[in-house]
């Protein structure tokens, strides 16, 4: 369950902290942040947004440090002018330690500089995200794994319900990586010190819970037609009585490409059955995107949604993200890893032969 570890981790990058009372050290009443940069960086200045504040620091042999104090644990951003992002992270009074790393990236044809957050050090709240995953990880694999992590949850928010890091993981549950059901995940939201969770992860789960009703599993799939390589118009009726893989990526995404083999393995296994898979692409730039389904030699059918209409339309903001749809259309998977395709795609061909 590698997957759901990593999106979990992309939500804020999950280096989570507890409310300044919870420190690690009580006596610490202000924060420390020790950061270091790896790659290469042209910023003479380091810049740092929490709140409505707005700090920043010369850098000096890749080297930077903040200084200052928060009411609070607030979600904070670390930003490079160079870079077209800024991760998160939550900042609390104590004494951290940010190790960021600076890539160069090609989107949409053009060249660009990203940042993240390799690791955080030194808050307590480090340790309460090791012991979250560390859980997740040791358990995902069970059978009865929602039931589990529903327990471990409704436990966790009790002692932790002001705490942002809980929104962050009910966000990332509702829109992600849909485990519980709609009903679990009302009953953890009611647990919440809604006041003081983070705006946007409370407007995630708003979005995910929305998706419940509409694209979830046992709900038919939206009926599309988007065009292929050569500009023809392709709709799911096309592949009726088939088990359909409908996965969202992007030539320029990273961990979609990187995902690409797993894909090719799976049709090659299923390659006597009725498995297809359909990739549809958020690319802007068509011969950037059709060079990628070269390059990689992905043998099904490439659709492009230039401009995000079906993704907008489904509420999918993170890719990689797939659907797992049966032989009716109907959805037996959101966002599944490859074994998770493997088993459920092998269950399926078990109960029609």
């Amino acid at each position: 369950m590698i997957k759901s570890i990593k999106l979990l981790l992309l939500l804020a990058t999950l280096n989570a902290s507890l409310y300044c009372q919870n420190t690690s050290d009580p006596t610490i009443k202000t924060f420390t942040i020790k950061g270091n940069v790896k790659g290469e960086i042209t910023d003479s200045f380091a810049h740092l947004y929490y709140g409505d504040i707005e700090d920043s620091v010369k850098i000096e042999n890749k080297q930077f440090e903040f200084k200052g104090f928060t009411k609070d644990t607030v979600v904070a951003k670390i930003y490079l002018p160079s870079a077209v992002n800024a991760p998160q992270f939550y900042l609390e009074n104590s004494a951290i330690n940010i190790s960021i790393s600076v890539d160069k990236a090609l989107k949409d044809g053009k060249s660009i500089q990203t940042m993240h957050i390799d690791s955080v050090k030194g808050s307590y709240s480090s340790e309460l995200q090791k012991e979250y995953l560390n859980f997740y990880q040791a358990n995902a694999g069970k059978k009865d794994f929602n039931k589990l992590l529903y327990q471990k949850l409704t436990v966790f928010f009790n002692s932790h319900r002001s705490h942002p890091f809980s929104g962050a993981i009910l966000a990332e549950l509702a829109l992600i990586n849909p485990i519980l059901d709609k009903q679990q995940l009302t009953a953890l939201y009611s647990i919440l010190d809604i006041p003081r969770q983070d705006s946007q992860y409370l407007k995630l789960y708003k979005r995910g819970i929305e998706k419940f009703d509409t694209y979830a599993v046992g709900k038919p799939f939206l009926d599309f037609k988007l065009p292929d390589q050569n500009g023809n118009l392709v709709g799911l009726e096309k592949y009726k009585g088939k088990i359909v893989l409908i996965d969202f990526w992007a030539s320029w995404c990273a961990p979609c490409r990187k995902k690409n083999p797993e894909l090719i393995d799976l049709k090659q296994q299923f390659a006597s059955d009725n498995f297809e898979i359909i990739g549809i692409s958020r690319d802007k730039n068509k011969k950037q995107w059709v060079a990628a389904i070269a390059k990689d030699q992905l043998n099904w059918t490439n659709l492009l949604d230039q401009d995000q209409k079906m993704e907008n339309k489904m509420g999918i903001d993170n890719i990689p993200y797939n659907y797992l749809l049966d032989e009716k259309g109907i959805i037996i998977g959101v966002n599944l890893s490859a074994e998770e395709i493997r088993k459920t795609v092998s269950d399926s061909l078990k109960n029609k032969s």
